[in-house]
């Protein structure tokens, strides 16, 4: 795959992932979100089981948190619910490229 491709599939991630996030929190479904992720990556010979996927992303939005004194977090705040996607986007692509090279 050239660099070109493969930043264009982590373009791709982070769309899937920003088109969840605008869905209200109840109604999002990660379970086809994370599928979708799973398939650009199985391109990269990253065969990866979708929950594996949202569990590692869950995992980049704790670090966001572990970040931050919890009695200044915001979660009531869409600024603040959104830095915290955004920051968990931009490690669970990091990791991907960690992965992937």
């Amino acid at each position: 795959m050239t660099a070109i491709t493969l930043r264009q599939d982590l373009d791709a991630i982070s769309d899937i992932l920003q088109q969840t996030f605008a869905i209200e929190p109840f109604k999002r479904d990660y379970d086809m979100a994370f599928s979708a992720i799973a398939e650009i990556l199985y391109r990269y010979g990253m065969a990866e089981n979708p929950r594996n996927l949202r569990f590692r992303f869950i995992l980049c939005m704790q670090e966001f948190f572990d970040g931050i004194p919890q009695d200044q977090w915001r979660v009531k705040d869409p600024a603040f619910v959104k830095q915290s996607e955004e920051f968990a986007v931009a490690k669970f692509r990091e990791w991907i490229l960690e992965q992937i090279t």
